[in-house]
Parts: C-alpha cells; structure tokens; sequence
C-alpha cells in the first residue's frame, strides 16, 4: 500500500533540507553542547549543540569572511566514533526506556545487572539518586558518553518517542532521548553507529521507533548472546587477515593526451554538511553560509539600535526570515555580546507561543508545583504582561551574566502575518498589550517578519505612526551580483566548485521567475546532494531536475507518484492538505497543523514522514506542522491545483472560525459582566442563515475528505434544505464554539414558535423571516420537478357528528391530508405552469375568470388567499394528473367531515385543535392584533397532539368539498354555498371551534379564503347517512 514513499523514505540520497551541519532541520534540537571533558555547556537559549569536534569564533569578534560580528558556531564535518570493544575503560552502554510498569521497569534493570556482571558499564536512570544539573542534563551527558545505546522497543516507548503522549508532561524521559536519538543518526548521515534496538519477551517489532526501523533488532529472550558480541566486537565468525598485494606489470596502452581527465586543483571531501537550506530559514548558526543581504542586514540593525523595533515587510519568497535570523541576530550578538536570541510565531495563541518559547529558554524549574509552567506564563503575559516581561529578561542576565548589570534580548516574532490569519481578532487584540509591554522594555530588541500582503492589517493593529516608524520593507534580490553571491559563495565556503556553465543558464532563470529565491534555494540543496566529486554543482544535475521552475515537481516526484499509484494514500493527501492550507482574501496560505491528529490517521502520518524527508514540511515546534514555504502553495501542482478547487471552501472554513471566536468572546464577556439577556449584543455578530448555509456546505465538503469523520444522515422528514442536511452532519463532530455558533437559524426561530409566551408580533417577524431565507420546511414549497412539495399526514378511519339542523353523523374512510393549508408559492406553480390555471381542461363543470385572484400577501409560505372553490377544485385536478396518482386515488379538497375529524383529533372529539378551552396564543384569530394572514405553522402548538396538522384554527377559512345546506352532497352544481371550515386572521373565537360551520359561494374570492388539499378516493354525491350507521359507499 505504501510502498512508494516508503521508497522515499529509504532514498539512499539524504534528504535535502539540511542545515550546515548536515542534520535535518525538522528535527532542531535546543541542549547542551558537551566538550572536552563532558562537561555540560550551554551555547544559547534556542541554540544547537555544536558537533564533535566543531569550533566557535571567539565571543565578539568579527568573522572575517562576511565581516559580521558574530560568536555562532562555525563547523565542520565530524562524528561519533565507532564504538571498540579493547578500550582502556569499561564498554559503556546507556539503556533508553519507558516506565510504563513496574515489571517492565524491573527487567530492565534486570538487563543492566546482567551486562554489569558481563563487563559491560550499563547505565540506566535507577542506578542514580541525586543529580545537581537535573535529569535532562544527565540523559544528554550519558547518551554522548556511551558506547552504545540499547533501545527498549515497547508500545509505550514508540508512543512517547513519536510525541504521542496520552497526558500532558508524560514522557518526557523518553521525548528527550529521542530527540538526542533522532539528531545523531542524521548528524551521521543516516548512519546508525550506535542505537541497537532490542525486544523485551513478548515484543513486537512494530513498537521500534521509524528512525530505527532498518536497523537490527535483538530479542532478549533468546539473542542476549548475539547482542553482546555486537557489544564486545565478537564476531561468530572472525575474518581472517588480509595477505599483501601480488604486484603485476603494466599492459601498454596507447592514450591520447586530450583523452586523458584533467587532474582537480582539490577534490571535495566526501562527508561536508549542506550549507543550502532548502525552503527552510537560516537559523543563526549558519551564518557563514548566508550572503546578499549585508546592506539590509546593516540597515536593519541601524534601525534596532536606534527605535529596537522593526517590521521587516516583503513578499513571500523574499527571506525576510533569513534577513533576520542569519543576518541580523548575529551582527547584533556581535554589538551587544552576551546576548538572548528568542524566537515565535503567534499561530491560534500568541500567548501561549511566546510562553512556551520563554519556559523553553528559561532554567529548569527544580520543584514545579501547580499548573505547568508554560500555562502560568502564557495566562500571566494576557493578564499582567509588565511584570512577566521584565522577570524574564531579568532571569536570562542572571543566567548568561551573573555580573552583568543589563543583558539585552532580541525577541523575533517570525510570520506574523499569522496573528492575523490564525489567530481570533480578539485574541489578536489583547495580544497588543503584551506588545507594548515588550517594546517598551528597554532590554528587549523586538523584530517581525510579515508577508507584504498583510501590511494594512499590521498598520492597523500597530497604529500608523508606530508602524511607519519600524516598517523596513525588504524586496526581491534580482541584480545578477547578489543571485551569484548566494549560489557560489556558501559552496565555495564548503570546499566545492560550481561549473561556469551551470551559472550561465541558473542566473537568468533566478532573475526572470517572481519569486525565485526559495526555489533557487530548493534547487541548490538539491544540486549540493548530487554534485560531482571533481566538478561539484553542474549544470547536467540541474538538467536532469528541470531546471527552476520544476524543482518542486521534481523533489515531491517520488511523494507524487507513489499517491497516484495508490488510491488510500491519495485520499489521505487531500485530507493532509485540508489540515495544511487555508485561503485568505482569495490568497492561498499556510496553515498550522497540529501533529497529533495528523499521527491518528496511519496513511497521513505516513505522508507527514514522507514530506519531511524530502524537506517540504517542517516543524514550528514540537506539537505542529506546516508547510515549509509559501512557494509550495504556487509550484507544487498537486497542492496549487487541490487550493484551487477547494478556495471557496476553504475560505468560508476561516471566516467561520474566526466569526465564532469573536462571537463566543462577546458572550463570555456579557456573561461575566451579568448583562441581562434582552440587552446583549452578542447575537449581532451571530452569522444569519444566508452565511450559515454556505459555511456548513464547505465544512461537510472538508469533512467528507475524512472518512472516519464523513457521516451521512436519514434525510430529514421536516426538512427540504441542503444546509440542514450539512448541518445534520456534522452537528456531532463540531467543537465549540463553532457547533453554537453554525447552528442554523431556521431551526433556532422554528424553536421560539413551541412556546406559548412567544408574542404573535414575533411570530409574524420569524414567517416573514423564512420567508426571506427561503423557507426550509418540507410542505410549504415545491420540489425539484416545480410541483408542490406537500406532506401528507395519514389519518385513521372513524365517525364524525356535525352541527347541522338536526345534527347528523359521517363515517370517515382512512385518508391523508397536507400538513398546512397551499401557500402561494405552491398555487403560483399551478397558476404559472404551461398546462395550468390557463389549461381549459381543469375547468369542466367549473367556473373560470380569466385571471387568478388578488395577490395580497403573497409571500411564498404564507396561505394562498383570494382562492375560488372552482379555483381551488381546478387546482386538485392539475395536482391529482401530475403526481400520476392511480385511478382510485385522487387529490381534492376535504370533506368538512374529514376536515373536522382532524381538527377535533378524531374520537377526542376536543372542542380546538389543541386540548382545553380557548388559548388565544395558539392561533391567528381577530385577538392576535396582525391584522393579516401570517406565513403556515406559525402556531405548531396549535395542532392536535395526534398528529402534525397545522393551521386549523385561524389564519384563513378553508374550503371544503360538500354543500352546506345538502352536506352530503359534494357534486360542482353552480350557484350552490360550500362549506369553510377553521375561521381567519378576521374573525372571533368562536369561528375557530373544530366543529363551526361557515359558508359561501363557491365563486367567491376573498382575502379571509384558503384551502388545504387531501388524498384519498374520489367523492361522489352522497346522501345523509343516519346517525349510528355503516359508513357511505364511495
């Protein structure tokens, strides 16, 4: 299934996103760098460890190649070396493991005792009571100094290696010795010199760590043996010496001198450390490598030393997070040595990311009580930013300068474009107490980097005359002088020559393409991993990579086909880069992901690994992942072509997070200040149905990109609406506060009619309302064909007694009757279709005006009026033909008995719709003070409990099929009263009782006259049956 990147993954070419000194930048370490005798030392707050054998510049001196002051480490190639049996001290051996149990822990110290008492100095953290420096410090210094590291491989440690800790802190033994793991096999090129994996009984090979994966594995319950040869350098089978070279004579041969290869001046060494960063930053260490920016370099810290704030604005591409961290921090460390180099990216929670990268660089506390550190930090900066600022600058002076009165700090808040486009307005807002809390701090240097597409929105935020005075805009490099500096320059430093010709067809195509230098930089790496060992970077390697434009193409080749050819892994792309990417102001742009998640999905978790090796995702920190350069976004077709399909989408996905955030904000602070309901304002920032609808279709589109997460609900009987069926889905999988916050608006109105105290004023607000939505509800519109979309409700057989002069009583036949009376936009379909109201063949024995009534009123869901009882039997003819319905079934009005039978709910034989006496909340009469008809099931407590038939008290009369005087008789005769049933809007309680009888002519048309249709079989004339007797026949 994933064979193709697992291909990637064992590429025998080392990924190209390397730093100088040849680890991968997705794995950056910040420790301790431990020297000559072990002894720890710490080398910067976000520093990495210096490699065995690397050399630091002497703190403020100036390097003379770049002439920039700088106390960065500059190193060179170097290593572990092999482990050896025949030493003058004992084999030392450090075991890595999690204690998850006290029988495993027990075994393992089992497996010490065992190697102790074999000669080998086993070291595990049991043997230890006491450390001065913390545990931390002594992990580092054991795995440094051992031999060899034995690896336990258990499921617990394999989830604790990855960062997939089930509590928060857990694990942290573990994490620590896998980052030192992780950073020595890349510091080896993927050498495994040192870390053997080994299965306590019962073990799976399953649970040893990625990293670890290719290397073998030793089970302890039967290969002890065989791993303490490995240990000791016992082979089973030694090699025997290697005798002396027989020496043969030369063959003439006839050679041409032009023939022959021109001798190198030098040759390359064969082990030297990528100095191209790839679509990564430089970070400070690598200084020596970065050139082309030394005016703005100068600039920006001429800048700093005056105002010790700037916005470094540019495109995107243009390395303003390079400019920064490989220019500007070590030319300021040489003016103000020693000094703190801290480093965040606001992503969701400025606050909680300035924190972490403080408890990162502060020392380790010694007895934590309470709350995590980081937490107290990140809810002490948005609450009291004065005093945690300056406690924290104070400590890293006495930490780095015991003597000194002052030591400054340089705080780089890099993409900060992403307080803007990941983090909530409110949030982002309070976000800039804290930073005026930092700027004024007379310690503290304080630098940004923004993408110049969101420049308006940081004068904004910081106010124009603080953001003119910091703003140092930062262009593209496209003179040929720089292009040539950046391609030559940090290969030359490295030792290895680049070909004329090469430079002769990549300077053009760098000057050409908007844009280009993390592209030229991608192209570069990737040139450096394949360069010749006499020639170094040719122009035949960037040949056979397409040249600049395609090097994206070409380094996610592999990545891509291995998607193409298996169709899980492409489902899981889409669902990768669903988590990646997001559209603002339709601009595609990065998105932070948080890892864990992404490690739950196996085929994702595969493509995040994939991704990294070939360097096209990298890691903010330790819990996220992101792309690792806008220029992905534009020069990955895959990725370019996924943003276009999904930009809508994934645009209303953002402003619905970012709306919500603001709104549940609103309500906090409401709720907190004990504001009274009817006063707040916080459902003005509340989305109305017409941006609710959309969002929920795009976040159900993102959805269904997740199987596991994809649901696909029963249709919904009352409901004819795509957006509530969106919202059906994904009602379960929501968080908070955007559940609250999407929850549809019809379905919140459609709630405040179940209540008598609702006014009838509001009532006629909410009809009027969905009538602007677009009402949602089944049985008020039409359907996909144009044809009303009508619920019929069944009702059961049973026998009616009606108020007539003597009274008489009908046998009722099981039926089906529309759950509210025909609204206008249902009888507009009949009026307005081709075969309709016009059609003189719905007409025979009927009366037709030429036109159709009056249109007061007509709002879409509102009761058709000014409706004829020919109009209205003309209509069920029309209805009846175009449903298809069998010659024993026919739409039609409703008999009064039956129309009765419903309206009293049925052998209740209640004197309203609804159970009781009169309750003038339940129905549109005279007594609601609207004056008009209202939109159909205004009044849902208003039907009986029996069955959802609404509307058959008030509103408008309804008419229905018989006579009045002859009731039996239900034939067309003209000139013959029918009966109303229901009472109206303009009429008085006692019209709205289930058995009131009312009539008029069937040619009359008024705006008090509606009608509800039923199914059921035809009606013929029928004479009055006596009381008590077998149902008439039909």
């Amino acid at each position: 299934m994933t064979s193709g990147i697992r291909r990637a993954l064992d590429d025998p070419e080392p990924p190209s996103k390397l730093t100088n000194d040849g680890r991968p930048l997705q794995f950056p370490l910040r420790t301790l760098a431990l020297q000559g005798n072990h002894q720890p030392h710490l080398s910067g707050p976000l520093s990495v460890p210096l490699a065995h054998g690397a050399r630091r510049c002497p703190p403020g001196t100036v390097c003379q190649r770049k002439r920039i002051p700088s106390i960065i480490p500059c190193q060179r190639p170097g290593g572990h070396p092999r482990p050896q049996a025949m030493i003058d001290r004992p084999l030392r051996v450090f075991i890595s493991y999690a204690q998850e149990s006290d029988g495993h822990s027990a075994w393992v110290l089992a497996l010490a005792n065992r190697l102790r008492a074999d000669g080998v100095e086993a070291v595990i953290d049991r043997y230890v009571t006491w450390l001065e420096k913390g545990w931390r410090w002594w992990m580092s210094e054991q795995i440094e100094q051992a031999d060899w590291v034995l690896v336990v491989c258990t499921d617990e440690y394999r989830q604790r290696f990855d960062g997939n800790d089930a509590a928060a802190g857990s694990g942290r033994g573990v994490r620590w010795e896998s980052q030192h793991i992780t950073q020595a096999l890349y510091d080896d090129r993927f050498s495994n010199k040192r870390f053997v994996p080994v299965l306590p009984p019962a073990g799976d090979e399953r649970f040893i760590p990625l990293p670890l994966k290719d290397t073998r594995s030793f089970r302890l319950d039967d290969q002890y043996d065989d791993l303490y040869r490995l240990l000791t350098d016992q082979p089973p089978t030694p090699a025997p010496q290697v005798g002396k070279l027989r020496p043969r004579p030369p063959l003439p041969v006839s050679v041409s001198a032009s023939a022959q290869p021109a001798a190198p001046d030098r040759a390359p060494p064969q082990d030297i450390a990528n100095p191209y960063p790839g679509l990564a930053a430089f970070k400070p260490e690598d200084c020596r490598f970065f050139f082309g920016r030394e005016k703005d370099t100068a600039r920006v810290v001429e800048r700093l030393q005056q105002t010790r704030f700037v916005s470094v604005v540019g495109g995107s591409g243009t390395g303003k997070s390079s400019l920064v961290a490989a220019g500007v921090v070590p030319a300021l460390r040489g003016l103000h040595a020693p000094l703190t180099y801290l480093r965040f990216k606001p992503q969701a929670d400025p606050f909680r990311q300035l924190a972490e990268t403080l408890d990162r660089a502060l020392p380790e506390e010694r007895l934590p009580l309470g709350k995590p550190r980081v937490e107290r930090l990140s809810q002490e900066l948005d609450s009291s930013p004065q005093e945690v600022v300056a406690k924290a600058i104070a400590e890293f002076g006495k930490r780095q300068a015991p003597l000194a009165p002052v030591v400054p700090v340089i705080l780089f808040a890099d993409q900060f474009e992403e307080l803007f486009t990941q983090t909530p307005p409110d949030t982002a807002q309070r976000f800039r107490v804290l930073f005026e809390a930092l700027h004024s701090h007379p310690s503290l240097f304080l630098v940004l980097t923004l993408r110049s597409e969101f420049m308006h929105r940081l004068m904004e935020w910081l106010g124009g005359e603080v953001f003119a005075s910091s703003l140092a805009p930062l262009d593209a490099i496209r003179d040929e002088t720089r292009l040539r500096e950046i391609i030559v320059h940090p290969a030359t430093e490295s030792g290895v020559g680049v070909q004329p010709e090469l430079l002769s067809e990549l300077l053009p195509a760098a000057h050409e393409m908007a844009g280009a230098l993390p592209l030229l930089a991608l192209t570069l790496t990737q040139l450096f991993v394949r360069r010749d060992p006499a020639d170094g970077l040719t122009l035949a390697a960037y040949q056979r990579m397409g040249g600049l434009p395609k090097i994206v193409e070409s380094a996610a080749a592999g990545i891509d086909q291995a998607i193409d050819d298996d169709p899980l892994l492409a489902d899981a792309c889409e669902r990768l880069f669903a988590e990646l990417a997001t559209v603002i102001d339709e601009l595609p742009t990065r998105r932070t992901a948080a890892v864990e998640p992404l490690r739950a999905d196996a085929m994702v978790s595969v493509l995040v690994d994939a991704l990294r090796a070939q360097g096209l995702l990298a890691d903010p920190d330790e819990r996220h992942v992101e792309l690792a350069h806008e220029t992905l976004l534009k020069h990955w077709p895959r990725l370019r072509e996924w943003c276009a399909r999904y930009a809508d989408k994934l645009a209303l996905r953002r402003q619905a997070e970012q709306a919500a955030g603001d709104w549940q904000k609103a309500r906090t602070r409401e709720n907190a200040s004990g504001q009274p309901e009817k006063s707040r304002h916080s459902d003005l920032l509340r989305w109305t149905w017409e941006r609710q609808k959309p969002a929920l279709q795009a976040l159900l589109a993102l959805l269904a990109l997740n199987p596991q997460l994809s649901a696909q609900p029963d249709p919904d009987p009352d409901f004819a609406d795509t957006g509530i069926d969106a919202w059906r889905a994904l009602q379960a999988v929501l968080s908070e506060p955007l559940r609250s916050f999407l929850a549809p608006e019809p379905l919140r109105l459609l709630d405040e009619l179940r209540a008598d105290a609702t006014p009838h004023q509001r009532r006629e607000e909410i009809g009027l309302r969905l009538n602007q939505m677009g009402d949602p509800r089944r049985g008020v519109g039409v359907d996909a064909a144009g044809l009303p979309d009508l619920v019929w409700v069944d009702i059961p057989a049973g026998q009616v007694t009606l108020e007539t002069e003597p009274p008489e009583t009908f046998a009722v036949n099981a039926f089906r009757i529309a759950s509210y009376p025909i609204t206008w936009r249902q009888y507009r379909a009949f009026v307005d279709a081709a075969d309709g109201y016009r059609d003189p063949g719905w007409w025979d024995g009927l009366e037709r005006e030429d036109e159709p009534g009056d249109d007061r009123w007509a709002f879409a869901s509102y009761p058709a009026i000014h409706v004829s009882w020919y109009d209205a039997v003309a209509f069920c003819r029309w209805l009846s033909k175009c449903l298809g319905l069998a010659e024993e079934e026919v739409v039609r009005l409703p008999t009064e008995w039956e129309w009765q039978w419903v309206a009293q709910a049925g052998a209740q034989a209640q004197e309203y719709p609804w159970r009781g006496e009169w309750n003038m909340m339940r129905a549109n009469s005279e007594e609601s003070g609207i004056g008009r008809t209202t939109a159909v099931g205004m009044y849902p407590l208003g039907a009986p409990e029996c069955w959802p038939v609404l509307d058959l008290a008030g509103n408008v009369w309804e008419w229905c099929l018989n006579h009045y005087e002859r009731s039996g008789t239900a034939g067309s005769d003209p000139d013959v009263s029918r009966v109303l049933r229901g009472g109206a809007w303009y009429g008085s309680p006692g019209g709205c009782r289930a058995a009131f009888r009312f009539d008029l002519a069937p040619v009359d048309r008024y705006y008090i006259i509606g009608f509800r249709v039923c199914r059921g079989a035809p009606i013929e004339p029928l004479p009055t049956a006596p009381l008590n007797t077998v149902p008439p026949k039909r």
